[in-house]
């Protein structure tokens, strides 16, 4: 390494900002994961594997993270295939909702599905109009199935849709000349092409399932409906039992360490982004397209009715305009738009510090190195946010925190769970630049800011405001640091829907969710708008 640091072709510019990160990052981890196992240390492999409660949490973990795989992965295949063949006004905006679930806060959702499938939603007021004794059951696994469906179909019909826009015009072709049709269509020509994502897809799905935090604890309704990591938040905020905590957090580690391995093998890094582009006209049979119309009927109106009535529910509230006269909610707001911002603008400074030597390093031939470099950033993804700040909670009971500590650190843990997305969308073009570019800056001596302004700022400025607006919408959104730390003094928007949905004050809840909608709504148009401009 130290020869490495000496290369006349690596000067400190190069390398100083990526292992400054990248030491921060160790050390961070490392105290954080320590007090971890730490408090964990009283109980040993036989306690927990005799403990019934802990073999029950960890079989629901597993359990609702595979079912809600398994159900995203076929109803997306489904849906996917009508929407590749069926062509309908409002097919882009569609299209464009697959994106708007990735950045929108789980809380918003979670009120969504509540307002349609709750004891007083729409779904049981339609059953009371037409004489029906329908009383559903939200809370439970229901509830968490029904809201990762909301969130996991998209992904899944993303995944598929590309992979059927990668099936060769010619070979659609050969299978009208051949006359495929049903059966033997699908098996001959499409499977091939959608089985290389159904492992991907479901491996992904089933970790963020596993992992899945605000969901669980909102829909949950008791100790039954439990995961790992809800189980963690609950052993500090209501037993305050740190042991506990550590043992849970440790399992959580070693589960989550193993799955993301797997995940790492089975599932390449793949691009999801999808593009209105020219696709095979087929000859259907009437009753094929009957079907798939009401496939995309009935999945649109699953993805839509949860916005609709967030919507709906906050305009018509009673506590639209009381609410702005309620210090909470300005801080709250105060808050989330301090925290947004500073979280994005620190995960992008981080990933292109790590990205800057990680190319250099690329460019001297160091390949292993360079791949391993940038595996450190997505390792972030094996260490759930969660974790890292109940090793940062545990770590901050031995200090005096005031509320501008607590503030930073929740700024660092959503960089953090931000970083990853970053890395994935700025490695390309930085890369690039260094292929296309690196020679010409060698010739004319250009360096450091001149080169970033004069040479390289053209490539990257639409995927660096793509990867802020990103961050900024996921950091909004995100509740899971601000769980930990928040307090009445300190509070975000997600932080204070969670509390007015926990006391019943619904009608305040509606006008959160929806000032949250609104913003998210903003920022993803600025998403949608950079993302498109780095396509160009």
């Amino acid at each position: 390494m130290w020869r490495l640091l000496n290369n006349p072709q690596l000067r400190p510019q190069h390398y100083l900002g990526g292992v400054a990160v990248l030491l921060c990052l160790l050390w961070v981890y490392f105290n954080a994961l320590q007090m971890v196992f730490w408090s964990g240390e009283s109980y040993s492999w036989q306690d927990i594997w005799q403990d019934v409660y802990v073999r029950h949490v960890i079989k629901f973990s597993f359990g609702q993270a595979f079912l809600s795989a398994l159900l995203s992965v076929i109803i997306g295949v489904i849906f996917a295939r009508a929407l590749f063949y069926q062509s309908f006004y409002g097919k882009r905006f569609l299209l464009k909702l697959f994106s708007l679930t990735f950045v929108l806060p789980a809380l918003v959702a979670i009120f969504g599905v509540i307002g349609i499938y709750g004891n007083q939603g729409w779904l049981a007021r339609s059953a009371v109009l037409f004489g029906i004794d329908f009383q559903p059951h939200i809370y439970g696994l229901t509830g968490i199935l029904i809201t990762h469906l909301f969130f996991n179909i998209p992904l899944a019909a993303r995944m598929f849709l590309q992979a059927l826009q990668t099936i060769p015009v010619q070979s659609h072709q050969l299978a009208a000349q051949l006359n495929l049709r049903s059966w033997y269509f699908i098996r001959l020509l499409e499977w091939p092409y959608i089985k290389q994502q159904i492992f991907p897809a479901f491996a992904l799905i089933f970790m963020l399932c596993f992992t899945s935090f605000t969901i669980v604890l909102t829909l949950g309704g008791g100790p039954q409906y439990t995961t790992l990591e809800v189980a963690i938040y609950q052993a500090i905020v209501f037993d305050f039992d740190l042991s506990k905590a550590g043992m849970y957090a440790l399992l959580q580690f070693v589960f989550c360490f193993v799955l993301f391995g797997i995940n790492s093998v089975i599932s390449p890094m793949s691009q999801t982004t999808l593009h209105q582009r020219k696709q095979w006209q087929a000859t259907q049979g009437r009753a094929v397209k009957i079907w798939q119309f009401f496939v995309i009927v009935c999945v649109s109106l699953f993805l839509v009715l949860p916005l609709l009535n967030t919507v709906v529910q906050g305009l018509f509230s009673e506590a639209l305009w009381t609410i702005w006269s309620r210090p909470q909610l300005w801080r709250a707001l105060g808050y989330s738009l301090s925290i947004a911002p500073l979280s994005a603008l620190c995960s992008l400074l981080m990933a292109s510090a790590l990205l800057l030597l990680s190319r250099r390093l690329y460019w001297l031939h160091w390949y292993k190195t360079a791949h391993m470099l940038l595996n450190t950033g997505m390792l972030i993804l094996a260490v759930p946010t969660l974790l890292l700040a109940i090793g940062l909670f545990l770590w901050s009971q031995q200090v005096e925190f005031a509320t501008y500590h607590l503030f930073i650190i929740v700024v660092f843990c959503n960089a953090l769970a931000a970083m990853p997305f970053v890395i994935r969308i700025l490695a390309v073009p930085m890369n690039n630049n260094m292929i296309y570019y690196e020679k010409l800056c060698q010739s004319l001596g250009i360096q450091g800011w001149a080169r970033l302004r004069w040479v390289e700022w053209a490539q990257l400025a639409q995927p660096m405001k793509y990867a802020f607006a990103l961050a900024c919408a996921l950091s909004l959104g995100d509740f899971t640091a601000i769980a930990m730390f928040g307090n009445h003094q300190f509070t975000s928007l997600p932080h204070l829907l969670y509390q007015q949905l926990g006391s019943y004050r619904g009608d305040e809840a509606a006008v959160t969710a929806l000032i949250l909608l609104v913003i998210c709504l903003g920022i993803f148009q600025m998403v949608e708008k950079n993302r498109h401009d780095s396509i160009k």
